[in-house]
Formats: structure tokens, sequence, C-alpha cells
């Protein structure tokens, strides 16, 4: 594994190397002097007719190079990658893709507790994306169910008045605005909580104090603040920037998909007439997949290919569909890794509505032995593992 490096050591990082010039002599004897009668025979070089044409080895085109010519970004989310991101291994693996995102960087914890580190660490991913022509996911601008338990940086936020969550609400809104340059953000994450065990739904109103003032209105005063704050910079929702309702669950044919499926059929019809965009955001999709007993279970209900490549037309009905986060859980099988991979991935590009395809965290996490995670993309080096070449052959076979 790599020395990691502070972000300071990083942008510090530089090297100015010089060549020297080297004389040496040419061999002559100054004792003896030319025979001035001579007559000096001038032989020409002779002239090859055969000039070699040097032809540049083609590049092999990268990954995110393939998903583009699908029509959708490929990549993944670091997690935390305060370190991770500034070693030179990482970011050599980072530009195989052409999206990127930090899971929890844009988390309170650090964007509130530690605002000028937390936001220079932004601005670094935002630089680098756009160095290398990438997307740039901000992650979540409100996460009610995680943003304001007991013991996060906003917890006092949950006592606080209407007036105090609507200026926290634009502040923080603003805050992420100003980085320079980002192509996407989840303007609401997990609304609806879906219970996979029970099949149970609903709000997710504990530690929520957007639901405590606006109720199941709530998503639609987050996506008004962050459209508000897009006019204000000069973006164009849908076009410079766009803003993803991020789904708890990914489940199809369950009431809790029902109900969220209707709910958002009726938040796009009010975004809508008011603003007078026809598709006002995209739809974030999570799919943690989880082995038990040799089967499959996306969240509690066993799936195949055709009844996902349903479900995802059925979801670009409302808004693009964007899978962002997409792990596999208690397995070290490759072949049903594979396998897995297969089934989601596949029906992701047989849809033709996806736009990005984001796999969950395959450095940070699987470092700290998580199985919830794209282990097998790449080792604790960054060098490629055999997941990254599935990907990367599924891609090739679709182009």
């Amino acid at each position: 594994m790599s020395k990691k490096l502070s972000r300071r050591d990083f942008l510090k990082l530089a090297g100015v190397t010089s060549a020297g010039l080297a004389l040496s002599a040419c061999g002559v004897d100054a004792t003896r002097l030319p025979d001035p009668t001579a007559t000096p025979s001038l032989t020409p070089f002779p002239m090859s007719t055969n000039t070699p044409t040097l032809t540049p080895t083609p590049k092999p085109p990268t990954m995110g190079e393939l998903a583009r010519k699908l029509g959708f970004d490929i990549g993944f989310s670091l997690s935390l990658g305060y370190g991770s991101f500034y070693v030179p291994e990482c970011q050599n693996f980072l530009i195989n893709f052409s999206t990127v995102t930090d899971g929890m960087a844009s988390h309170p914890n650090f964007t509130d507790v530690n605002h000028k580190e937390g936001f220079a660490y932004w601005r670094d991913l935002s630089d680098f994306a756009k160095k290398h022509n990438m997307s740039l996911d901000l992650n979540h601008f409100f996460w009610a169910f995680g943003y304001f338990k007991e013991g996060t940086a906003s917890h006092y936020m949950v006592n606080a008045s209407k007036d105090e969550v609507d200026a926290y609400m634009k502040d923080r809104v603003e805050k992420f605005f100003q980085i320079p340059y980002f192509t996407s953000a989840n303007f609401v994450n997990e609304a609806i909580v879906n219970n996979p065990a029970t099949l149970d739904y609903g709000w997710g109103e504990g530690y929520n104090p957007f639901y405590k003032f606006y109720g199941t209105n709530y998503p639609y005063e987050c996506y008004k603040v962050a459209w508000n704050e897009a006019l204000k910079t000069g973006r164009e929702i849908g076009k410079d920037v766009h803003l993803i309702y991020n789904t708890a669950s990914s489940e199809a044919k369950s009431p809790g998909a029902d109900f969220e499926y209707r709910y958002l059929i009726g938040l796009k019809d009010k975004l809508r007439k008011e603003l007078g965009i026809e598709r006002p955001f995209d739809i974030g999709m999570q799919f943690h997949v989880t082995v038990i007993d040799r089967e499959w279970r996306w969240n509690a209900k066993k799936f195949g290919y055709q009844t996902l490549l349903e479900h995802l037309k059925a979801i670009a009905e409302i808004g693009d569909v964007r899978i962002t986060e997409f792990s596999i859980a208690n397995t070290n099988d490759e072949q049903e890794q594979k396998d897995i991979l297969h089934t989601i991935f596949e029906a992701f590009i047989d849809s033709k509505i996806g736009k990005s395809f984001m796999m969950w965290d395959p450095i940070g996490f699987a470092l700290n032995g998580s199985v919830d995670s794209m282990q097998y993309l790449v080792d604790t080096s960054y060098k490629p593992m055999f997941m990254f070449d599935e990907l990367y052959k599924i891609l090739q076979s679709k182009s």
C-alpha cells in the first residue's frame, strides 16, 4: 500500500529536473598538419528510398470512454478519501472511469464541523474531475435519515425553529454551489424508507427537521432551494447540473416501491407545472445485493434480468435513471460475483435509459474489511482485479 499523502502534501508535490550538456573531444592529432596539395574526396551519404513510417500504437479506450459511447458515465464512490484520493496510484485508477463522487464527504460531520477542509477536499475533487473530463456528483445535499441523528454535527437542528431550518437549508446548498465544477447532486436522499425484511414502508420522520415543518412536501422544498441557487449561480438544471432524487430502495413490485413511484409522479408534475421543465429531476437507485443461502436478494426479493429491465424502464418515465450505489455482499465466490454483475449491469445497459452507473466504494470500505462494497474491483495497491476486467468485457461486448 502506498504511503498516504495529506491534501497539502499532495498539492506541494512537484519535480523539476535539469539536464547537463557533456562535451567530448573529437580525436584530432594536433601534431600533424594537413597536406595542402591533397584534394579532398567528398562522398555523399547514401539516401534511403525506404523511409520507415512510424505509426503510433493505438491506446485502448478506457472504461469511461466505452461507457460514454453507450450514453452513460461509469465510476465509483470514494469513501472519505482525504487520504486515498491524494495517493497518485488512486488517481491513476480513477482516470479509467468517467465519473466520481465521495459517498460520505458531504456529511455535515465534515462539511459543517471542518468546513474549510471539507469543502477544500470537494474543490480538489472538482479540479481533478474537470481536468480529466469526468463528471462529479456532490452526493447528498439533504439526508434527513442520516444527517441529524444523535452524535452528528447537525443533531441540534432536530429542535430548531422553522426559520433556523430554512436558513440551514439555504446556507448548506449555497456552500456546495460555490464549488467551481460539478455535474450532479442528490437534492434529497432516502426520503421514503422501506424495510426489506417486513416490507413496511413510510416517511422517515425520526430526526427529520424538514418533515417536522413541511411534512411529505419537504422533498419539494429541498428541490426549490437547490433550484433557486442554480439560477443564482447561472447553472441550468438538466443541462449544467442534474438534481437527483435518491431512493432508499430499488425493489420492484413491492408496496413501498409502488407508494414511492406514485409520489414521484406527483412531485414531477408539480415541479413541471411550476418551473416549466419537463423532467425536473433524475432518479437515483441503490442496488446492494446480498447473497443468502445461495439466493440473490435485492433487498427482500429475488430478482432477475427481465424484472429489472422492466422496472428500470418504468422508473425512466419519471426521470433519467442513475444507479448511484451498487455493491455485492456476503459472497466471495468469483463466478457468483460475475453473475450478479452481469444481471444488473447488462439490464442497465440494455434498458438504454441509464445516465450513470456508480459502484459503491471499492477502495475505502473494502480496505476496512467490509463486504458491502465492490471489493474485487481493485486491490489495496489500486491494481485492477477480476471484477474490473469483467466490467470492461461487458462494455466491449455492448459497444
